[in-house]
């Protein structure tokens, strides 16, 4: 295992390289991850003209507020505050506080303090740490978050999830993602708070089912934490699996090079849906002052 640093894009990069996988973190830009390979095959590959027309590419973090939020604001008790589409955080520099080769494994880690030395705090106005943790081992890459409450009298809301771009690698890449539930939405994609059983949608996800035949940017929730979704690949399938705090997942199949499945711990519109009652469906997670949440997802590559 080892750690190579280069400069890419003017911002320095992080190659984590194992024996059978190779990842590339840039901690400057939001610690997104540029880049996954599993024996010489990108399943995450860098893309040049999302990145020149300023829109998401690689596994950007969105947090607070996953995707979108309707007229681009949020309710938190009586107060509003401006909203952006995937959040405040993607493209903002993350201090590197771990760099750790092992023998069998890679680690890299990355924290963001939000406080008023953020130009945009007054969106979010909780004092808190993000932190977030790449690592690879063997066919496993992980991925960590925590969220450190750094108020000592109030609680902080938030959402987070990762929205990586899949390329299709020129194959018929099929999915399986284990979910009960659709989320009805407006045509402005805003969740309404209902749900709808797969069985209702036309379109069961359950079972492995051809990219190329979905058309889809959904929310789906009542995911089975103890399954694993799967995306398969003609030389591997890749199992994600992930801690009970993601309860959503966004399916997003473009007809494009790439596709994504992007797990969350809410809904879209997560804090809207929560302050009009709907707060299970929301999803929307709470630290308690001085306190910390955490969760994980893995990737395994599975021959």
């Amino acid at each position: 295992m080892k750690i190579e640093k280069s400069e890419f894009k003017g911002k320095e990069i992080y190659k984590l390289i194992g024996e059978q996988m190779e990842a590339w973190v840039c901690p400057e830009d939001g610690m997104n991850v540029y880049g996954i390979a599993f024996e010489g095959q990108q399943i995450i590959a860098w893309d040049d003209t999302r990145f020149e027309n300023g829109v998401t590419y690689g596994v950007p973090v969105l947090y607070p507020t996953p995707n979108r939020s309707d007229g681009l604001k949020i309710h938190i008790g009586e107060d509003a505050y401006d909203a952006r589409m995937h959040g405040v955080v993607r493209r903002l520099p993350f201090a590197v506080t771990k760099e750790l080769c092992l023998e069998n494994e890679a680690v890299l880690e990355g924290s963001l303090r939000w406080d008023e030395s953020q130009e945009e705090f007054f969106m979010f106005p909780f004092h808190s740490v993000l932190r977030i943790r790449v690592s690879i081992r063997k066919n496993v890459l992980n991925w960590e978050y925590e969220v450190e409450n750094k108020e000592s009298e109030k609680e902080l809301p938030y959402g987070i999830a990762i929205h990586p771009f899949f390329t299709k690698n020129g194959q018929d890449v099929k999915i399986s993602v284990p979910v009960d539930s659709y989320m009805e939405m407006t045509e402005e994609k805003i969740p309404t708070g209902k749900l709808i059983p797969m069985e209702e949608t036309g379109v069961e996800l359950r079972k492995p089912v051809s990219v190329e035949s979905l058309d889809l940017d959904h929310v789906y929730t009542d995911y089975h934490e103890k399954e694993p979704i799967r995306l398969y690949y003609d030389a591997f399938t890749v199992e994600i699996d992930a801690t009970k705090d993601f309860t959503h997942v966004v399916v997003f199949t473009p007809k494009n090079h790439f596709f994504c499945v992007e797990n969350q711990t809410c809904s879209t519109d997560c804090f809207n849906l929560y302050q009009k009652g709907y707060q299970k469906e929301s999803g929307l997670l709470f630290v308690e002052p001085n306190g910390k949440k955490s969760g994980k997802l893995k990737f395994s590559f599975v021959k």
